[in-house]
């Protein structure tokens, strides 16, 4: 007979609302403690994280090279197709460095009224919630390729 625990499927990765990092620079010290998920916080938390991943640039960080968007100059290289490469490297960098996420879709959005900005809809499931929750959130692609996630 299997033992109790051997052939059960291994529990999913449990998610906070925040990062390491958000916990240890602002501990909470207030509070009771709950296993119920602070959605607003959560969504907070992962669009702060994307901002931060979003305009890091591919191969500045020696420890995680592949971490980041390439340069504007690198995505427009290759001419035509440039909108898609982007479009690719966003759900990319989302899905790998965002494990918060899941089921993550970018469409793009035309721009009405500033046409040197590129607008995309980012839309995704939160992972691991209780219910079926979707959050989607707005990046903005200035001409410097500087990023901007608005919800």
């Amino acid at each position: 007979p299997a033992r109790e625990g051997r052939d059960a499927p291994p529990a999913p990765p449990m998610f906070t609302e925040r990062t390491l990092f958000e916990r240890l620079s602002r501990p909470r010290t207030r509070g009771a403690r709950t296993l119920a998920d602070n959605t607003p916080d959560l969504v907070r938390s992962v669009l702060h994280n994307l901002q931060n991943i979003l305009n890091a640039r591919l191969g500045n960080a020696a420890a995680q090279p592949d971490l980041g968007m390439p340069a504007p100059s690198e995505i427009t290289r290759g001419g035509e197709g440039g909108v898609e490469r982007l479009i690719r490297g966003l759900r990319a960098c989302v899905e790998k460095y965002e494990p918060r996420l899941a089921g993550v879709d970018v469409v793009q959005i035309e721009a009405e009224t500033d046409h040197l900005t590129l607008r995309f809809q980012v839309t995704a499931r939160i992972a691991n919630s209780a219910e079926e929750t979707y959050i989607s959130f707005d990046t903005l692609v200035d001409p410097s390729g500087r990023i901007q996630v608005k919800d």
